[in-house]
């Protein structure tokens, strides 16, 4: 059986979620943990559709040598504190696992990469998050991945020390203090300027959280944490629906993006961010030459000491 712990976040979608959960079962999993947020008040159709994802969880581990844990909440969180609720119940009882949101169908090799990358990085202070997901066509190395500051949501695996301190309101953050950090991580004023506002914008965001992967960004920046990018693509977004939340019929190019095998896997001989990947690919830095790109700096230069 495969031994690492998967944990499922589930909501009101039973079509993406057997889908995707068809697939996990496959790899056929020791411990698998379902998160599902509740139904919101007064919304019959999710009540209807939330219990069709109950049995859609059910019927896929019967009679499997799977231990099924489940956490059902009984109100709805939201896209922003229900997630968190999910992952902390499940650090609160695994060391290590993956994470999969329940629009995130995988190429077979995930599980095992995730394993691998798991066990190899497991005592290297420096690693904190394995990504799975890529935008792009392809990252840019010669071995089978490659290390970025950036990671990317919706199915990857880390351990339960990163996830500790993890912070939604960021009440506590000094944004000024954040973007010094960042720009000393990135080598990039204009990106520590963008987080700047994005610290402020959550932090102004009293009554609701609707997200949740801006602040594990910004908490792993905090870590001053090292990400792993597969060379390839494993895993692909069903989501870009009418049954999305964020992620509509707008797709943008991210969803159902092809997943392709990644083993054997050939190993860096070194933890050497690609700064050039970070900037232009997962900053989404506009490549328009040097001159634009000072001009560019030169803007946010003045922009932050006229803030300071």
């Amino acid at each position: 059986m495969y031994t690492t712990p998967i944990l499922l976040i589930t909501f009101n979608r039973p079509r993406h979620t057997q889908r995707v959960l068809e697939v996990i079962m496959q790899a056929k999993p020791k411990d698998l943990y379902v998160f599902q947020d509740g139904a919101r008040d007064g919304n019959e159709n999710d009540a209807i559709r939330c219990k069709a994802v109950r049995e859609v969880v059910k019927t896929l581990t019967d009679n499997t040598a799977t231990v099924l844990h489940t956490n059902y909440s009984s109100k709805n969180l939201g896209c922003g504190a229900g997630p968190m609720t999910g992952i902390s119940w499940f650090f609160d009882n695994v060391e290590q696992g993956i994470v999969m949101e329940d629009d995130c169908l995988a190429h077979p090799d995930f599980f095992g990469y995730c394993e691998e990358m798991l066990q190899r990085y497991k005592d290297n202070p420096q690693v904190m998050f394995i990504n799975s997901t890529l935008y792009n066509n392809r990252w840019q190395c010669r071995e089978s991945y490659g290390f970025s500051r950036y990671m990317v949501t919706g199915a990857w695996a880390s351990w339960r020390e990163v996830w500790q301190g993890f912070d939604l309101d960021l009440h506590t953050l000094n944004a000024n203090a954040f973007f010094r950090h960042v720009n000393k991580l990135t080598h990039n004023v204009a990106e520590a300027e963008w987080w700047w506002y994005k610290v402020k914008e959550i932090q102004r965001d009293q009554s609701k959280k609707s997200y949740w992967d801006y602040q594990m960004q910004i908490h792993l920046f905090r870590k001053d944490a090292i990400t792993i990018h597969p060379k390839v693509n494993l895993v692909s977004n069903i989501g870009f629906d009418t049954e999305g939340t964020h992620t509509l019929n707008n797709n943008d190019g991210r969803g159902d993006r092809p997943i392709y095998g990644i083993f054997p896997l050939i190993h860096p001989n070194e933890i050497k961010i690609d700064w050039r990947q970070d900037s232009y690919y997962w900053a989404k830095k506009p490549t328009k030459g040097w001159l634009n790109d000072w001009a560019h700096l030169c803007y946010h230069i003045i922009k932050w000491k006229n803030r300071r």
